[in-house]
């Protein structure tokens, strides 16, 4: 009998260690930078031997340094006078061998003190309609962070397409532009693959985001390239397999969703054979007028059912940057970073939120790309 309480204290105390050296960890980070150590919570399991009450205090713990974490980054200011210190590159994918790829134009952008012997995480950032490659860079402000952060960059460019849509709008409404092995979805796919054999690439954290058209063509490249993304963010995004009535395109003609139980067949048809689906922040303003509320929560939806994440909703982190309140909320599965989560901001309008700004992007407002940032670190594959 007091072999068996001896082995209980033993299996206690080795847990309760492992929780409080991870955050010894964090508080170690806090006095080198701002933004070191934010990494996912510990997965150490729980059983009948731990106490629930001590475990549970360093869990809070844990989720007030995260919410610390997120308020700072939602604070923090883009500077449209920046100056990068790394370097650009400018670079062109030459056409692929499948059906309707294209030659498309891309800039990466590696940080200050790069080399070749140090594997970087990549984010690949997409622009929206009316835009080009050189605007989203403009209005996020992503080259700041990445000197600050040592992550590499990649800004593609649509460059070029076949058929009728508004000016440089990605084809995330095409079938044949959504799934894996033709069109423009696997011509991302090939650019990051010509990234890394000409960078170093940690291939355990590349992730991608995109704002509007460019944030439907993020949804589609992590349904349709489940093993290469660890994480994505939409901003202003709709749901894979969405119709273009999923946009409010005029006064005059409806929006129009597809339901939440085809939109999941049509995930699931597609990621068969081709890994899980990477862990997803939705960023959508309550007072966009071309991509709607709703389509944010289909989005969400669709993630958390594929994802099989707690559906009940959960208490928001609650903020306010520049007079624009709001929301951040985290969906998880059990023990470990959410799989899912949502930044809902009020008043901003259709656009880029917190960056410099922009034709389509606002300067008021949580700077979303420090924040998409932080979800990304916390996301490795």
């Amino acid at each position: 009998m007091l072999r068996s309480l001896i082995k209980k204290m033993k299996n206690y105390n080795k847990r309760l260690s492992a929780r409080l050296q991870m955050l010894v960890g964090v508080a170690h980070s806090n006095k080198t930078s701002d933004f070191q150590g934010f990494g996912p919570r510990s997965n150490v399991p729980v059983d009948e031997d731990e106490s629930p009450q001590a475990l549970a205090t360093l869990d809070e713990r844990l989720d007030e340094r995260m919410d610390e974490q997120v308020l700072e980054a939602a604070s923090r200011r883009s500077n449209p006078n920046y100056s990068p210190l790394g370097d650009s590159h400018e670079l062109t994918s030459p056409t692929g061998s499948y059906a309707l790829s294209q030659s498309r134009e891309y800039i990466v952008y590696t940080p200050n003190g790069y080399n070749a012997d140090e594997a970087l995480p990549l984010v690949m950032v997409l622009h929206g309609c009316k835009q080009t490659h050189l605007d989203i860079r403009a209005d996020t402000g992503f080259d700041e962070i990445a000197d600050r952060e040592r992550f590499i960059i990649v800004y593609p460019f649509v460059t070029r397409y076949l058929d009728v849509r508004n000016k440089n709008c990605w084809g995330w409404w095409l079938r044949q532009h959504i799934r894996a092995g033709s069109g423009e979805v696997e011509d991302l796919r090939r650019i990051i693959e010509q990234v890394q054999q000409k960078f170093a690439v940690d291939d355990s954290r590349i992730h991608i985001t995109g704002l509007s058209s460019g944030a439907g063509m993020t949804v589609a490249a992590l349904v349709a390239h489940g093993k290469l993304f660890a994480s994505g963010a939409s901003v202003a995004g709709v749901a894979y397999g969405e119709s273009v009535r999923a946009v409010r395109v005029n006064a005059f003609i409806s929006v129009k969703y597809r339901s939440l139980k085809r939109t999941v067949a049509s995930v699931k048809k597609q990621l068969a054979g081709k890994g899980k689906l990477a862990s997803l922040l939705i960023v959508q303003s309550r007072n966009d007028k071309t991509v709607e509320f709703q389509a944010a929560m289909n989005l969400r939806d669709s993630w958390l059912e594929l994802k099989r994440a707690k559906k009940e909703r959960p208490e928001p982190l609650v903020g306010k940057s520049q007079e624009i309140e709001w929301q951040y909320r985290q969906f998880p599965r059990g023990k470990g970073a959410a799989l899912v989560e949502t930044l809902l901001v009020e008043k901003s309008k259709h656009g880029w939120i917190g960056g410099n700004k922009g034709k389509f992007s606002e300067s008021r407002g949580p700077n979303i790309s420090e924040i998409i940032w932080l979800f990304f670190k916390r996301h490795p594959r």
